[in-house]
């Protein structure tokens, strides 16, 4: 017979189990939905008689609006409650989705789109704090792992499923898809997720700096995803960037005059703190460039058809599903560092292996090169994640839980930007300047993988010097 602290341990666990879900569901679809619009946008533009460049705003304006609302989102969820922005999220998400399927015109859709990402970004911000705050720390690495499995399954799957729907359903159906799984996550969040308030909460919610640092990452990848389309020397693109400037100016004058700023500025001058938010940004940065860009080779210069592009592009993808909590359970036992590191080689590595002898890899190198990359990636995402909320006061989880969010946006949205930008102009007639083009932006990801490792190991030495400065004060104190 099961004594009463064997039932207490077992419903406990069941209940971790259950918040897990619930969060990874969400973590899920978020990534879900922005990925199956693309496919379908040609069949938009017919549809809604519009432009493609008005119909590429219910992809664009949907990953602008979580980016630029991730901080905002996860400072609210340190001052009123993680589980209160989160769950609320999932609402806002459901009734969006429900009313996009039946929008009238584009113009309607654009904006209950944005109301979607407004919703995204509220259980983005916080999934990572409350993962933080309620699991146990045996196994909080591994929790941060799973998610960043439905992470990539839900960037997987968003595009497969809006070709299907594209090719036997109605349009409304790209909107409707999920909305039993958010449903489900949503009884779920509610049941699951403890409610508790904040131990202890931030001063005043500093309102003017929200606004400021929205806007100004706002424009700043509003600039990067436009600027190629553009012209980077054109008038829109300086203005833009002279704005920019103007605002990050304004937000550091603000911020240092705050009492309670909207950046806790004295979190950022902890070494580990913001050596492992670049990190989250550059290997993002690297693998997104590598996606972008590799399907235009394996189309114009290998000649193999669509389809089986997506499947030599899944290798990725399916491979950080599996390395993801496996390396995150791992680094609960043996510390985080070392994964980190054998996870920037691992992305270097392949980075490394596309720059020098891409022309001479056959398909299948290709595809262990893509899954060596998707390897480094588990290996980095969730130890390194783990490793940052570890140096964090629990009063800041949802801030810095929204600062890796966007951090993990802002790398992508640049690989992309980067990949497409050295795609831009290259005639794949001339096979000899294609491939100058292809082995010029794997150069580049060379190069970030470089100051990478040197950001990790300057991380690395100032941790070990605070150690043993540490040290040194017991032994005097003593």
């Amino acid at each position: 017979m099961k004594t009463e602290s064997c039932m207490k341990k077992e419903r406990v666990n069941r209940n971790h189990f259950y918040m897990l879900m619930a969060i990874c569901l969400g973590a899920f679809v978020s990534h879900f939905t922005a990925g199956i619009v693309n496919v379908s946008l040609p069949h938009l533009t017919e549809i809604f008689h519009a432009g493609i460049g008005t119909v590429q705003w219910i992809t664009t304006g949907y990953l602008l609006a979580i980016a630029s609302l991730l901080p905002v989102m996860g400072k609210l969820g340190d001052r009123f409650g993680q589980r209160r922005i989160h769950n609320l999220g999932y609402v806002c998400f459901t009734v969006s989705s429900v009313l996009i399927a039946f929008s009238p015109n584009v113009a309607v859709l654009l904006l209950l789109r944005v109301l979607q990402a407004v919703g995204a970004s509220m259980f983005q911000a916080t999934n990572i704090a409350l993962i933080t705050m309620y699991m146990p720390k045996e196994r909080r690495g591994r929790a941060l792992g799973i998610v960043s499995t439905a992470v990539a399954l839900g960037g997987m799957s968003g595009p497969i499923a809006g070709g299907m729907i594209t090719q036997w359903l109605s349009w409304n159906w790209l909107f409707l898809i999920h909305v039993p799984v958010v449903i489900v996550a949503t009884w779920l969040a509610f049941r699951f997720i403890p409610n508790r308030e904040p131990d202890k909460r931030p001063g005043t919610f500093d309102g003017v700096g929200a606004v400021l640092f929205t806007g100004l990452i706002g424009i700043v990848i509003l600039g990067v995803t436009q600027g190629q389309a553009w012209g980077w020397g054109s008038w829109k693109a300086i203005a833009l960037f002279s704005v920019s400037l103007i605002a990050f100016l304004l937000l550091f004058w603000w911020e240092k005059r705050q009492a309670h700023p909207f950046l806790p500025l004295q979190l950022f001058t902890n070494a580990t703190v913001t050596t492992g938010l670049f990190i989250t940004g550059s290997s993002f940065l690297l693998a997104n460039t590598v996606l972008v860009v590799l399907p235009f080779y394996l189309t114009e210069l290998i000649g193999i058809i669509p389809l089986e592009v997506g499947y030599v592009m899944a290798a990725y993808p399916l491979i950080l599903a599996g390395a993801g909590p496996i390396a995150g359970a791992l680094s609960d036992r043996y510390g985080s560092r070392v994964f980190q590191l054998l996870g920037l080689c691992g992305m270097g590595g392949g980075s490394v292996i596309l720059t020098l002898w891409l022309e001479q890899l056959s398909i299948v190198s290709i595809v262990v090169t893509l899954a060596l990359i998707g390897v480094g990636m588990g290996l980095v995402a969730s130890p390194n994640n783990s490793f940052i909320m570890k140096h964090v006061p629990s009063m800041y989880v949802g801030t810095i839980g929204g600062m890796i969010a966007l951090m993990r946006n802002i790398g992508m949205v640049f690989g992309a930007a980067l990949g497409l930008g050295f795609m831009n102009g290259v005639t794949f007639d001339d096979e000899a300047q294609a491939l100058d083009a292809f082995t010029s932006v794997f150069g580049i990801n060379v190069v970030i993988f470089i100051l990478g490792l040197a950001v990790f190991g300057y991380g690395l030495f100032i941790e070990r010097q605070g150690r043993r400065n540490k040290k040194q004060e017991t032994n005097i104190s003593g």
